[in-house]
């Protein structure tokens, strides 16, 4: 399992408060250890305009390793413009569930496009995205979601609970194991949100998660990047 540190950017700057650019955050991150980022615009999920994409991109060369984007995606012409920035991938917003003909095209981008399970209380709670598709998407049930993603051939779905995210109240275990029980293991899974510790982290790990995004633990200092990755290796 992989671990992908966050780095969320609001108003071209990192959220978090550092004082460096976020081209600087990312090569700190990478100097710290990590392999792979997941890059979020915070304008972008909140309004639908990119409009961190220029210092996401230059975070992105800076960092030299895989970069994601995320933050409220919902065009597959976004993602296509995502690759040739140079971003390894992209998280769909689950507001594209707002459109099945939507799904079944992004499916067609292959690994490079992951598209997102927001769930609170087991139901579609779309960030971002066209707010037309987000109204159709919301308050459809997650597991029907993933279904239906699998029967589009998406190839890989980023799982979160978002009354856990930012919270440090645990990730996502049981609807991971009620996703997993719905796509098998022909939909690779990828999760994010509530990681506390490195019994977490295991957990994720047995339970055959690609990747994990973690924000404010590493943050808060409550592990190190490098044992998070021992974690995830022996768990």
């Amino acid at each position: 399992m992989v671990i992908v540190p966050s780095l969320d950017v609001r108003e071209g700057r990192p959220a978090d408060g550092s004082r460096v650019s976020v081209a600087d955050r990312a090569r700190e991150l990478v100097r710290d250890g990590a392999t792979e980022l997941h890059l979020v615009d915070l304008d972008g999920a909140a309004s639908g305009t990119f409009a961190n994409l220029d210092v996401l991109t230059e975070a992105a060369r800076a960092a030299a390793v895989p970069c994601r984007l995320a933050g409220g995606v919902s065009r597959v012409e976004q993602a296509i413009d995502a690759a040739q920035r140079g971003f390894a991938g992209v998280l769909f917003s689950s507001a594209v569930f707002g459109d099945d003909d939507l799904v079944r095209r992004i499916a067609r981008l292959g690994d490079t496009a992951i598209v997102e399970i927001e769930a609170r209380d087991g139901f579609l709670a779309p960030r971002g995205g066209e707010r037309s598709l987000a109204q159709v998407a919301t308050g459809r049930g997650a597991l029907a979601s993933a279904r239906a993603a699998l029967l589009a051939g998406v190839s890989a779905l980023y799982v979160i609970d978002l009354s856990a995210e930012g919270r440090l109240s645990g990730p996502p275990l049981a609807l991971i194991d009620a996703i997993r029980a719905v796509v098998g293991h022909q939909v690779t899974l990828h999760a994010g949100g509530g990681v506390r510790n490195l019994e977490d982290l295991r957990a994720l790990a047995a339970r055959g998660v690609a990747s994990v995004v973690i924000g404010r633990a590493l943050a808060e200092r409550r592990f190190t990047l490098h044992d998070a990755q021992r974690a995830a290796l022996h768990a």
